[in-house]
């Protein structure tokens, strides 16, 4: 059994009560097993948090207290989880670390449901039960299939990283991907990439800023640069847990932890903690700061930069924001910054680490 409680003890009062009203359903403890299959045996979080969504609707018809439905479900399954966890040689304080993102989401949850305990980010959370998703120390590690449209090279000789983008890509004006923020477009460019026997010519990122240079292709000999990591090969994505550590011991002690649980020379991960313009509204010295210039940094389309939802909180909006109250010094800062119409973005990035 599990030597400490992955939930606090509010939590802990609330699934203990609404437990037992669970059990005396029969289509909940189907819908349970079904859950727990498709969960822990077939390993497949995403089909088994639509399973759950489905046991929430018909509790909603039943005026049961629906959100904390899939709480329950998980304090079901942890000794199991747990067990499995010990039989693949998961130190347990890499357990622990692990299941702690699922109280940080129903901490969130309760912030904006007045206080009620419940969990939203259901399939996020079961990447963490499945085991594709692993916390140590102050980040979390999955196995993924590589998506962001860049080719990334490296010089046999120096050790210096090139990327090239995919062919068929909208660039605004500005190196960003079209629609990137919802920003407007003056001027739009396409990428291309010429293969030949021995070279590849295309655009490269600018590494540092995170945007696309469309105005002088770049030509790759392969007999001087060796693929590293191309769209649709495996690869190993880094997240960044709210409230994790950033300092630069604390960083370089997870990288070196997980290193012996996962193979390939490259992290990648976006974020809006690497986005270069956080300099212009952070300390230099600041934890952020340290960890974001680790990145290699490359342009990634999203609709709404997430540092909005991050920051300033989920129910935030550009829309909303010129009246949406601060309590923290960052908050302060960042409103202010885009209110002068400025701009932050989600960016892509990649760190080599072995």
């Amino acid at each position: 059994m599990i030597k400490h409680s992955i939930f606090n003890e509010d939590t802990q009062k609330a699934v203990a009560s609404a437990s037992a009203v669970f059990r005396s359903y029969p289509f909940f403890m189907n819908n349970y097993i079904w859950c727990r299959e498709l969960l822990l045996k077939r390993k497949d979080p995403e089909e088994a948090a639509e399973a759950v969504a489905l046991g929430i609707q018909h509790a909603k018809l039943l005026n049961l207290d629906a959100e904390l439905l899939p709480v329950v479900y998980l304090d079901w399954m942890m000794p199991e989880v747990y067990e499995e966890s010990q039989n693949q040689g998961i130190p347990e304080r890499v357990f622990l670390e692990s299941m702690k993102d699922i109280e940080i989401w129903i901490k969130v949850y309760r912030k904006y449901h007045e206080g009620k305990v419940g969990l939203d980010q259901i399939e996020w959370v079961f990447r963490s039960i499945s085991g594709d998703v692993r916390r140590f120390g102050s980040l979390q590690f999955e196995e993924v299939t590589y998506e962001f449209p860049f080719l990334i090279f490296k010089n046999r000789q120096t050790g210096e990283y090139r990327a090239l983008a995919c062919p068929g890509l909208k660039v605004d004006q500005e190196g960003y991907f079209s629609g990137t923020n919802g920003r407007g477009i003056n001027r739009e460019s396409e990428t291309y990439l010429n293969v030949l026997d021995r070279s590849m010519t295309g655009f490269s990122p600018d590494l540092k800023q995170g945007v696309l240079n469309m105005e002088n292709p770049v030509t790759l000999s392969l007999s001087d640069w060796e693929l590293q990591l191309a769209p649709g090969e495996q690869a190993v994505a880094v997240h960044i847990p709210e409230g994790a550590d950033l300092s630069p011991d604390s960083i370089d002690s997870a990288l070196e932890t997980a290193k012996d649980y996962y193979t390939g020379s490259l992290l990648v991960c976006d974020s809006w903690l690497l986005d270069p313009h956080l300099e212009a509204i952070l300390p230099e010295k600041s934890r952020i700061i340290s960890f974001m210039e680790r990145f290699y940094k490359m342009p990634i389309k999203v609709e709404r930069p997430q540092i909005l939802e991050r920051v300033m909180g989920f129910d935030c909006s550009m829309e909303k924001l010129e009246k949406y109250p601060c309590s923290t010094s960052l908050q302060i800062t960042l409103k202010k910054y885009l209110l002068e119409g400025k701009e932050m973005f989600t960016t892509a990035g990649f760190l080599p680490w072995k």
